[in-house]
């Protein structure tokens, strides 16, 4: 009696565009977001205030995932208190975080910093609160990203290199502070552009009450800041980059999608030194290898995501 050998199914013609569909829309959104630090640089570094800054990216969101949040009632309702807050409150800390420390520092150092510390805060988040222990791979990609990190802080320290020491302070704080939205988000059931819905809605209305309290105008811009602000910040970046992420994530789940997010660093890079004429020096570009590939090894293809 012969036995037969086991046939492997080939992947089908559907699989494979589904899978091309996902890549293309992960690509796209991680593009947009590396595109996304040299616009916020632009609005830093011609009078945007932050607060106005993270007004055009809620706002604008808000309203067009209204038929996204309106159907996640009852997710909100099962998910832990302690989650949800830490996921709606903080949306505008971070915007205003990162539109302040680019006031003064280059979009280099921003790349470096914030996509790249981010993992690591994200995993130290979950050691510390939920006793998960991070593997070795993560804690080689650890050595990368705080060896990246330091040799920032020295450029800083060392002064004339594009940024400040307090432009780090913010970085890592927007780095630490978004991590703690990631682990709590992670328990809340939402999908991400049901948290992003959330988000949006709750720092459009945090934003619309300070402005009320304190008196000031709800957006002092002007027609040319409006626009451009407001696609760049809110609709691009806030609202179209989430849902071709989304849809990454519902085609081929979240580690796959998520490996992508070691191209941001890069492209924001690329972008700042294309468009606004920031030329990395080699002490830069070592940093952000470094931090990249912290991340490859934390969050991407490299190690192995959890």
């Amino acid at each position: 009696m012969t036995t037969r050998p086991k046939q492997t199914l080939a992947p089908s013609s559907a699989d494979k565009n589904r899978d091309w569909i996902a890549l293309v829309c992960a690509l796209t959104a991680v593009t947009i977001w590396g595109w996304w630090m040299s616009a916020t640089r632009v609005a830093a570094t011609d009078g945007v205030a932050p607060i106005d800054v993270a007004f055009l990216r809620y706002l604008i969101p808000a309203f067009l995932l209204i038929p996204v949040w309106s159907t996640t009632l009852r997710k909100m309702r099962l998910a832990p208190v302690w989650s949800l807050i830490a996921m709606l409150g903080w949306g505008v800390p971070f915007l205003w975080l990162v539109t302040a420390s680019l006031q003064d520092s280059k979009v280099i150092y921003m790349a470096t910093i914030v996509p790249c510390t981010m993992p690591l805060f994200a995993v130290l988040a979950e050691r510390l609160f939920f006793n998960h222990q991070p593997t070795k791979a993560q804690k080689l990609g650890f050595t990368f990203i705080a060896m990246a990190a330091l040799l920032v802080l020295f450029n800083a320290m060392k002064g004339g290199s594009g940024v400040s020491s307090h432009s780090i302070g913010f970085m890592l704080l927007a780095a630490a502070g978004w991590s703690a939205y990631v682990v709590a988000f992670r328990h809340t059931g939402l999908t991400a552009a049901e948290g992003a819905a959330w988000v949006c809605t709750a720092s459009t209305i945090i934003i619309v009450m300070a402005k009320l309290i304190t008196g000031g105008v709800l957006l002092p811009l002007t027609i040319e800041q409006l626009v451009f602000h407001a696609f760049a910040q809110g609709f691009l970046s806030g609202f179209v980059a989430v849902i071709l992420y989304t849809t990454a994530i519902e085609r081929i789940g979240p580690a796959r999608a998520a490996s992508f997010s070691v191209l941001m660093p890069v492209l924001g890079v690329m972008f700042a030194w294309i468009w606004l004429g920031e030329t990395p020096s080699g002490s830069n570009m070592i940093a952000l290898l470094l931090g990249t590939a912290g991340v490859a090894v934390v969050n991407g293809p490299v190690g192995k995501t959890r």
